[in-house]
């Protein structure tokens, strides 16, 4: 007996735990979503479903006619109505009578006809005349119709980049003369590839015009399918138009004859200055305008003949013009502002040239909004400072760095209420993470400070000499 009731306990067991372990089987197994990058949208066609209705004097016109309104209301003034049964094959529908427009031997034909363009077409009635004038046949049908839907990115702010003008044709970088022109090839393109990166505007382009209406040519003489024909009358239209004109460009030579001996005492010096400005399209109204300036290093009177690298100092100062351009748009259009953060590490709402890796930028609270009491206009928020961002890691569209000397509570701050404002040039980044730690540990002046401090004094006597050097050669010499 106790045998027989241990075999039933067993099998009470075996019963009980076969349907878990079904379902443990039948428990489908986690899948991984792939992270990986979408193509390009460069925009696409598709077909949108639409109804139409013409009228004409036999069968044939009447659906014709509907045919071409179904295109018009797609396609608008994408099409054009001259031709447009020609290109399209509507011509197709004349002297057919009412029974062959609805079978679907003519949707097919329409569709070859046309080049996809009119696809899935249905006639959803086709009424003959009345007795009573006017004396025309209805036809009202559903039909597919290729669009040619924009990208994503057509939604954006589409800015122009315009001329940029240099009052002297030539300019002065170093020991020779640069065309002005080509400068000015140079920073347009520039600030044409800092504003892409930002990913805030779309920078439409004027240069390769005679390239892409070749193209255009091919869709439109028939060489391409019939549904390329929607690409055509798409050119997007400025909302912005930048321009900007340059004051001084330039890094000029600065030489002096020795009247004791015939070498020449050269050094050089130069910057650049210039006006921007962002005009509206639509209002002409100037929505942007500043004056920006910058310069570039000095070099040292000497006699060696040295001379300097016009080439580097050039890009150097293009460089530095185009950041200024776009840091100035930024910060008046879409401020670079923190969307994500983890304890002190954050993530920027952009990359590309908006930021600079290593490079240390002081932050803003976004506060209260204010309003112009007479006008009623925002007048922006109010700012307190915060703390110090430096940049770890720069992408195409995202910027990551850490936040140092904190003033106020992190997580008080509202999402977006975190902004970027100016570079702190004067304190690098390293520089001061190694100021904070040595001051956090040892409560005195860090070592790369007292090193800084003991440099000028160790610097004295060479710069003591150095002025009896230059008193001596004072004294032989005339004055410049």
């Amino acid at each position: 007996m106790r045998y027989y009731l241990l075999g039933a306990l067993a099998a009470l067991v075996v019963v009980g735990c076969g349907p878990k372990s079904e379902e443990t089987a039948a428990a489908p197994a986690p899948t991984n979503q792939s992270v990986a990058p979408p193509p390009p949208d460069v925009g696409k066609l598709e077909n949108v479903s639409t109804t139409a209705t013409g009228l004409g004097r036999t069968a044939g016109e009447a659906m014709a006619e509907a045919m071409k309104m179904a295109l018009l209301q797609v396609n608008g003034a994408v099409v054009q109505t001259e031709g447009i049964s020609a290109k399209y094959g509507l011509d197709v529908s004349l002297n057919q009578d009412s029974a062959s427009l609805r079978a679907n031997a003519f949707a097919e034909l329409v569709r070859q006809k046309s080049g996809g363009v009119i696809q899935n077409l249905r006639v959803v009635s086709l009424e003959e005349p009345g007795l009573l004038p006017p004396k025309n046949y209805k036809a009202t049908i559903e039909a597919q119709i290729a669009k040619f839907k924009p990208s994503a990115d057509m939604q954006k702010l589409k800015v122009v980049i315009g001329p940029v003008s240099f009052a002297q044709k030539n300019l002065a970088m170093g020991d020779r003369a640069v065309p002005a022109a080509a400068v000015s090839a140079a920073l347009r393109q520039r600030v044409s590839d800092a504003l892409v990166q930002t990913g805030r505007f779309a920078v439409l382009d004027r240069e390769f015009s005679p390239e892409i209406e070749q193209e255009l040519d091919i869709i439109a003489s028939g060489q391409a399918p019939s549904a390329e024909l929607a690409k055509l009358s798409q050119t997007a239209s400025a909302d912005l138009v930048w321009s900007a004109r340059v004051n001084s460009f330039a890094y000029n030579r600065h030489a002096r004859q020795l009247r004791t001996s015939d070498r020449e005492l050269v050094s050089y010096s130069g910057g650049w200055a210039l006006s921007q400005k962002m005009v509206n399209v639509a209002t002409r109204q100037v929505t942007v305008a500043d004056s920006l300036r910058g310069s570039a290093p000095d070099r040292a009177a000497t006699t060696l003949g040295t001379g300097v690298d016009g080439d580097r100092i050039l890009a150097d100062m293009t460089d530095e013009a185009a950041k200024a351009i776009v840091n100035s748009i930024l910060q008046r259009t879409f401020p670079v502002m923190v969307v994500a953060r983890d304890g002190t590490n954050v993530v920027l709402s952009q990359g590309g040239q908006s930021t600079r890796e290593g490079t240390r930028y002081a932050m803003a609270v976004m506060g209260k909004e204010m309003k112009d009491p007479q006008t009623g206009q925002s007048l922006g928020r109010m700012e307190s400072h915060c703390c110090e961002l430096v940049i770890d890691r720069v992408t195409p569209n995202l910027s990551y760095g850490h936040l140092e000397n904190m003033r106020t509570d992190l997580d008080a701050i509202p999402e977006g209420g975190l902004q970027v404002r100016g570079e702190l040039k004067n304190v690098p980044a390293a520089v001061a993470s190694q100021a904070a730690a040595a001051n956090a540990v040892a409560g005195t002046a860090p070592a790369p400070a007292r090193a800084a401090a003991a440099a000028p004094a160790a610097k004295k006597p060479a710069a003591r000499a150095a002025t009896a050097e230059a008193d001596a050669h004072a004294d032989k010499d005339d004055k410049w």
